[in-house]
Order: structure tokens, then sequence, then C-alpha cells
């Protein structure tokens, strides 16, 4: 039986039939737990109602799933998308793992904690505590290694900047 928002997508000679979620689903959706939208794409809602983009994909023999990002950011169109691109890297023996990991480590300790800022900003119950969390960066963390690679950032710069706070 399909959850309400959903249809179920009878594709080819499988005998397992593929649920579908509708964006409009997607939008209302608060009761935490998986949601499938076949192809391995999948809605997970945790306790808060944060919703977040998942999927799920084979790389060398192993299940992995990959994160995509908040429903709030990325949509029911993008998801699927990227997906399917991820799927299509992986048969042909790429990892689409691997590949977000590199791109991330290009990534400035400023730029990926703004990423991370923008990603979590609609979960905080209010503006407040969002501007709390971007103000200590600021204050604390971006003058010392704001301008660090990821990759760069060591055990000893990250306890250079929590001990003042």
């Amino acid at each position: 039986m399909a959850d309400a928002g959903t249809e179920i997508k009878q594709s080819g000679p499988s005998k397992r039939a593929e649920k579908v979620l509708s964006a409009a689903f997607v939008r209302s959706v608060t009761t935490p737990g998986k949601y499938t939208d076949g192809n391995g794409l999948i809605l997970k809602v945790d306790k808060s109602g944060a919703k977040r983009w998942v999927p799920r994909i084979i790389i060398r023999g192993k299940r992995t799933e990959i994160g995509m990002g908040g429903a709030s950011l990325v949509s029911l169109a993008e998801a699927r998308e990227q997906a399917l691109e991820n799927r299509k890297l992986t048969r042909a023996g790429g990892d689409p793992l691997q590949a977000k990991r590199t791109s991330q480590a290009l990534l400035t300790f400023e730029e990926a904690s703004r990423k991370v800022h923008k990603i979590h900003k609609p979960t905080w119950r209010n503006k407040k505590h969002a501007a709390q969390f971007l103000s200590t960066l600021q204050t604390y963390t971006f003058p010392r290694i704001g301008k660090l690679k990821v990759s760069e950032v060591t055990t000893a710069d990250v306890l250079a900047v929590l001990q003042p706070i």
C-alpha cells in the first residue's frame, strides 16, 4: 500500500512496484522515517522534522549512502537528477563519494562553515541561533583558520580556536 502523496509505478518486468514521491508530499511530511522514491533515492525525515536526501548506491560491491543535502535546499527533481548521475557514475566504475570528498577538500574552512550554516539554518528554532552560530565562527575561527583548506586543518588548529571560547 502506498503512503499518502505517493503513487505506485510499475516499471518494466520487475516484480517490485516503485514508489514515487510527490513534491507536495516532500513539503508536508513530518513523520520521522525513510521514504523511498525508487532507484535508490531516499528521503530521510528526522525526529526534529529535518528532511534530507540520501541516494543509496553500490560502490565496489558495498552499499553506500551519500548525503545530498536538505529537502529545503534540494528539490525533488534535483535530488532525482543527482541520484541518476551518481548511479551512472558508479555503473561506469566511478566513485561519487570520493568525487564529493575531493571537491570538499578544496574548500576553505570558512567556505565549508558557511555551507554547513546554510544547510542547518532552516532546522534551528529561531533566527537568533543561526546568527549566533555564524557570529561565533566569525569572531573565533575565521580569523585563525578560515583561509586554510579543510584538508589542512589540524587538531592543533582546532584546539587553538576552541580554548579561548
